[in-house]
């Protein structure tokens, strides 16, 4: 049995499995500022009786998202080793920044070991300024990353979060690399008392399983191991949201999904039923990083959002106010709507026909009703388009391969989340395509959270010339023969990620997708002296086995 949950912005829904049957689902009010409190009080009503049936627990947690929106994020430390060759002044907007001498080149050589003393200075001022998180980024440290290994060594145990951007991702791009080490380490605290507060509500419920949170990627990861990078829980309720509706509704087709929330809606593409992946990483905060996510897109247009009516035009969203009128709200929202056609049935009538009267008085509430849903099925249209434009004006990857350079013409459109069985009519008119509200729709976050299975990846960089091969996600700096090749490579690279799903849980063997190989001479006096060898590969993003086979 799994029990999955999914935190939203006002609700959280959780769902107890046992393999691919929903045996219970409930749902609870959340209260941001005690989110724990909130999912340990939806965990004890889905807990079995028998505790030893229970297998794991999957978990889409808004907190990174949340903290990040608000701008509450711990004020860290970033020392950051730049090397020559760029004016690095700009990586300094993140807060308080040192600058460390040394350098290591784009093949990994060492040309310069940083400064001790400038390290020791900037270790007292973060001590004086009370800073207790720190990231560690150089430049080229995918490719050597004996510095920031030296430089964490060099800080010792006088920090409790010690961040290095070579163990965020193996891929290159020195800015992104900041902004994502920046971005993890500002989230380390905040998520180590999260994780330590579901523990201890587990513990007290007698749970004794794995816990795994849901990433931006469409898998999952050991809470033991998301303390460590928080940053990738980022976007995990959109996550949620596209594995759900591969759960519910498995299609081969291209397809339009929406997941229709209280305060948002988060579009995302099925191209030949595989969602698409973001190819290099998303921007957080306005700021590039190195975060794998699927494309989605998330709007500020939701059952609750506010309404308002000027020069003949609904206005809704971004804001949600507060519950719909027709439930004791005081400004009028699409649910309203939905209560005054009566698609919906919650509470009072008379105060849902309110909230049209208000919005156009003198008009019948039905109409006034009929209206707005079409306004918002457009507004949900206009986005979708956007979205396509955007989407298939650069490079993007389907979550196993590059994606053949064609439009997307959905056949359909697959909607989940609270009001999405009353909205199918509106949206099918809008659309002018069939829509597809599948069976518990409403707890498909939820679903989607259960069934999602581990995911991991990991790059090697080897330079047969050096004699040297580098996985910089492991930390692995190793020597290599001269006839290392690409078939050894990818063993290599296939042998680790395996090795680290091993230590998270994952039992058997995983489909492991090769995402990109890259292979270059190295010329020396006009003669070949070896070979560089980029491999980037990763356990492919999917739908766990039913019968609990991969955790």
């Amino acid at each position: 049995m799994i029990i999955g949950i999914d935190v939203g912005g006002t609700h959280a829904d959780g769902v107890l499995l046992e393999g691919a049957r929903l045996v219970a689902k409930h749902k609870v009010a959340v209260d941001q500022e005690h989110l724990s409190e909130s999912i340990i009080s939806l965990l004890g009503a889905l807990v079995p009786n028998d505790r030893r049936q229970l297998e794991r627990v999957h978990l889409s947690s808004t907190l990174a998202t949340n903290a990040i929106v608000t701008g509450n994020l711990d004020p860290i430390g970033m020392l950051i080793q730049a090397g020559p060759g760029i004016n690095p002044d700009f990586l300094a907007n993140n807060g308080p920044t040192w600058f460390l001498d040394g350098a290591i080149d784009h093949r990994g050589h060492i040309i310069r070991d940083p400064d001790l003393r400038l390290i020791d200075e900037a270790v007292a001022a973060m001590l004086e300024a009370g800073i207790k998180s720190v990231g560690i980024v150089t430049k080229f440290s995918h490719r050597n990353s004996l510095h920031e290994r030296f430089i964490a060594d060099r800080l010792g145990a006088r920090f409790p979060h010690i961040c290095m951007g070579h163990q965020i991702s193996g891929l290159p791009n020195f800015p992104r690399r900041v902004y994502t080490t920046w971005l993890n380490a500002s989230l380390t605290a905040r998520f180590a008392q999260f994780e330590k507060a579901i523990e201890q509500g587990l513990t007290q419920l007698g749970v004794d399983c794995p816990c795994h949170i849901l990433k931006a990627d469409g898998g999952t990861i050991p809470f033991a191991r998301a303390i460590e990078f928080p940053c990738e829980s980022v976007h995990s309720g959109p996550s949620a949201s596209v594995m759900g509706c591969l759960a519910l509704a498995d299609q081969s087709e291209d397809a339009i999904l929406l997941d229709i929330g209280g305060t948002t809606t988060d579009i995302s593409l099925l191209v030949d039923g595989t969602p698409l992946l973001e190819p290099y990483g998303i921007n957080i905060a306005g700021r590039p990083t190195l975060i794998r996510a699927l494309n989605t897109v998330s709007i500020g247009l939701g059952g609750d959002s506010t309404v308002a009516f000027a020069d003949d035009a609904f206005r809704i969203g971004p804001r949600r106010s507060g519950p719909p009128m027709a439930q004791g709200g005081t400004t009028p929202t699409p649910t309203d709507a939905l209560v005054v056609l009566g698609l919906l049935a919650v509470g009072s009538a008379e105060k849902a026909a309110a909230a049209m009267q208000c919005l156009c008085p003198g008009e019948p509430p039905a109409d006034t009703a009929s209206r707005l849903l079409t306004a918002f099925a457009e507004r949900i249209s206009q986005e979708v388009a956007a979205m396509i434009d955007s989407v298939f004006s650069r490079p993007v990857y389907t979550v196993s391969a590059l994606l053949q350079r064609r439009r997307i013409t959905p056949e359909k459109l697959i909607v989940i989340g609270g009001p999405a069985a009353a909205l199918k009519q509106s949206l099918e008119n809008c659309f002018n395509l069939p829509c597809l509200v599948p069976t518990d729709y409403e707890v498909a976050n939820a679903i989607g959270a259960a069934r999602t299975q581990l995911t991991v990846q990991a790059t090697l960089y080897a330079d047969t010339a050096d004699g040297r091969v580098s996985i910089p996600e492991i930390s692995c700096l190793e020597d290599i023969s001269n006839r290392f090749g690409m078939a050894e490579a990818e063993s290599k690279l296939e042998q680790v990620i395996c090795g680290i799903a091993s230590d998270m849980g994952m039992t058997g063997r995983p489909t492991i997708d090769f995402l990109e190989r890259l292979e270059m001479n190295v010329i020396r006096g006009f003669e070949t002296s070896g070979k560089i060898l980029n491999l980037k590969a990763q356990i492919r993003p999917g739908l766990a086995d039913i019968q609990g086979e991969q955790p």
